[in-house]
């Protein structure tokens, strides 16, 4: 955790709201697309071959003003709704040096990027979803908070001075058959993997989260907090190995699993390598 953020203030360290990292250890305001797989370690599954970095406004517990430390981070590299396109639009492997941020974090009102659910553990099911964190958890909750970053890509440029235009989420149009009725436009024609993030945290004693917000909430505390979600994702990956799975779990549609790259094969192999 830190007040960095080195796609917004790169270069300025603690110019930032609070954070909360994962994936590359080291991770810091000097952190660049150049320098991301030259330094740190990796707290992902997948080992080193993902030296990636990801990063969220940090949950804080405004009773103690102390940020709170989420349970995991679940990472999805999905096809996402690529597969209803109708247009033969073929999904291409991350490039290397992309970057991205998705949400608003100056946002003040409902119906942002990120969706809060309270999940039951027992069950996998998740209920009270919104934008806003939820307060009608129940014991034996979990809090999640999923968010989705856009899928297509312009396919020139690895950032933009807002760090989001050269993404953009695909766009619905009807075709006749409700299960292909999405697209990229035109502007950002290529499809890539849909990265999604998936934060979850332990609720307190008493499941009471009135009182938790996120970092980026710099709105009336009378307001339900988590309207600011957003996320940041800088890629780290040894490209060798995710235009593998890019091609192998992609565009061959199957479902890898963690750390598998789609041959028979994990990313724990290719360690030290």
């Amino acid at each position: 955790m830190s007040n960095d953020d080195p796609i917004v203030y790169p270069g300025q360290p603690g110019a930032a709201h609070h954070h909360t990292f994962f994936g590359n250890t080291a991770v810091d305001a000097y952190t660049t697309s150049d320098n991301i797989r030259s330094k740190g370690n990796a707290t992902c599954r997948g080992g080193t071959v993902n030296l990636s970095g990801y990063w969220v406004p940090s949950m804080i517990d405004t009773a103690t003003s102390k940020p709170i430390a989420p349970k995991s981070l679940l990472i999805y590299y999905k096809t996402g709704a690529w597969p209803y396109f109708n247009d033969g639009s073929i999904m291409q492997a991350i490039p290397k040096g992309l970057k991205m941020i998705v949400g608003d974090a100056s946002r003040k009102t409902a119906g942002g990027s990120g969706q809060f659910v309270c999940l039951t553990m027992a069950t996998g099911t998740g209920h009270s979803a919104g934008s806003a964190i939820p307060t009608t958890c129940k014991d034996g909750d979990d809090l999640r908070m999923n968010i989705d970053f856009p899928q297509c890509w312009d396919g020139k440029n690895l950032d933009s001075p807002d760090h989001k235009s050269h993404m953009s989420h695909p766009i619905a149009f009807w075709t006749g058959d409700p299960q292909r009725q999405y697209r990229c436009p035109e502007t950002h024609p290529v499809v890539l993997p849909r990265v999604s993030f998936s934060v979850q945290y332990t609720l307190p004693a008493g499941n009471d989260t009135t009182k938790w917000r996120l970092a980026s909430d710099m709105y009336d505390q009378s307001l339900p907090g988590g309207y600011s979600a957003h996320a940041d994702w800088m890629n780290g990956w040894d490209p060798a190995i995710s235009d593998l799975w890019g091609m192998k779990c992609m565009r061959d549609r199957r479902d890898c699993g963690s750390a598998n790259i789609g041959d028979g094969r994990t990313t724990l192999e290719f360690q030290g390598n």
